[in-house]
């Protein structure tokens, strides 16, 4: 069987379709949902032995693109599937006219076209370059990883440690220390939005003096203010930053 990929290529499937159907006499288009697992899932490991007994559930080992539901369910148009598509990035396949009033035959096409599909998506797997895994991770991807899965109050949190650890490397006169801090808040500043002021916050902390030390409170506390929505409160610290010749 042929797909007609209206949206997508059949040599590069994304792993999940929307597909349509026309339906005879210009009746209402319908359409169902083919997804591949990227996973293999044994539905038996997550059910109670007993029950495992009894249900027949199916192995997806070796299942193909699951369609959802099995049966093309009437949907609001044509338009509205293709827009969904798009928005979802999504790829579209024309199944051409539904067999009419035959549930047999219409579960075996849909069955049909999400076999293809999942042929189509293992080729494209198949035929994909693969690049051998790195043996380990330099220190700053291992920090960008980790900062990608903290919260906005984990970074602020990690950002006002190393502040710390900053100013105290400053007084200390630690030059590898300023380094390799310098360095780190830089990269957690990547992962945190512009507003924020991280460049502006570490030349506060390496100013010397007690200016250095208000500034740099006066920065930290900003991000907090920006982080919980605090808008309210910015004005009396910008001014007390200007004030202080910080930089906004």
């Amino acid at each position: 069987m042929e797909l007609v990929f209206e949206r997508g290529h059949a040599d590069a499937p994304v792993g999940h379709a929307l597909v349509y159907f026309h339906n005879p006499g210009d009746g209402p288009t319908s359409a169902t949902y083919l997804v591949v697992l990227p996973i293999s899932l044994e539905l038996t490991k997550y059910v109670p032995p007993l029950l495992a007994a009894q249900l027949p559930l199916p192995d997806t080992k070796n299942v193909g693109a699951i369609p959802l539901p099995p049966l093309p369910e009437t949907v609001e148009s044509l338009d509205y599937i293709r827009q969904l598509a798009e928005l979802r990035n999504d790829d579209l396949i024309d199944a051409g006219s539904i067999p009419a009033n035959d549930l047999a035959r219409i579960m075996s096409v849909v069955g049909e076209i999400a076999q293809r599909y999942s042929e189509l998506y293992q080729q494209h797997l198949q035929a994909a370059p693969r690049e051998e895994p790195s043996l380990q991770l330099s220190g700053s991807t291992v920090s960008d990883v980790i900062y990608q899965l903290m919260s906005e109050q984990q970074k602020l949190t990690e950002l006002a440690k190393l502040a710390g650890q900053l100013r105290y490397a400053v007084e200390g006169n630690d030059t590898r220390q300023i380094d390799e801090t310098t360095d780190e808040i830089l990269r957690l500043g990547h992962h945190l939005p512009g507003s924020y002021l991280v460049e502006a916050l570490i030349e506060a902390i390496k100013q010397p003096g007690s200016t250095g030390r208000q500034l740099s409170a006066l920065y930290l506390d900003r991000c907090y203010k920006l982080a919980s929505a605090d808008y309210g409160s910015l004005g009396k610290l910008d001014e007390e930053i200007r004030r202080l010749g910080g930089k906004l």
